[in-house]
């Protein structure tokens, strides 16, 4: 049953942002909407390149100190997922794409993320790895 809900969320989407894309097309013309659609691709790609490389900074900062980078994570999620929604066709997707990208309303996709999967909300001071954690990896050495 949820297989079909989501086949049908996924076709309704569909439909609402090419009807969007039409009525705006009619309403800019074709060539700005031509040149909205391009930017909204470029500007995607870069906007995961530097949001991206900046989280993983921040995730590798999070581990050299021994702490979960969970939010961390749960960001790069999100720039991934807001990237690719501006690199597809339409308005709608850019919109969405572009409120994943603020780290302002991304906090808010990432309270609501935890909150339809049960989870808590993840704090900037995620839990630090305690010391014996490590110490239950065998290292293996293929040439033995």
């Amino acid at each position: 049953m949820l297989k079909w809900g989501a086949i049908l969320v996924f076709c309704a989407f569909a439909v609402l942002e090419v009807s969007t894309l039409i009525e705006v097309g009619g309403w800019l013309g074709t060539g700005w909407t031509v040149v909205w659609l391009v930017g909204s691709v470029l500007l995607g790609v870069l906007v995961a390149r530097v949001a991206g490389l900046q989280t993983l900074l921040r995730i590798h900062r999070r581990l050299k100190l021994q702490e979960l980078p969970t939010q961390e994570l749960l960001d790069m999620g999100l720039i991934l997922c807001g990237a690719m929604l501006l690199v597809l066709p339409g308005f709608i997707s850019d919109t969405l794409g572009v409120l994943m990208l603020l780290p302002p309303v991304r906090w808010l996709f990432r309270w609501g993320f935890c909150a339809a999967f049960g989870h808590v909300l993840p704090t900037p001071y995620a839990t630090r790895v305690q010391p014996g954690m490590a110490d239950d990896v065998i290292e293996i050495n293929p040439e033995e």
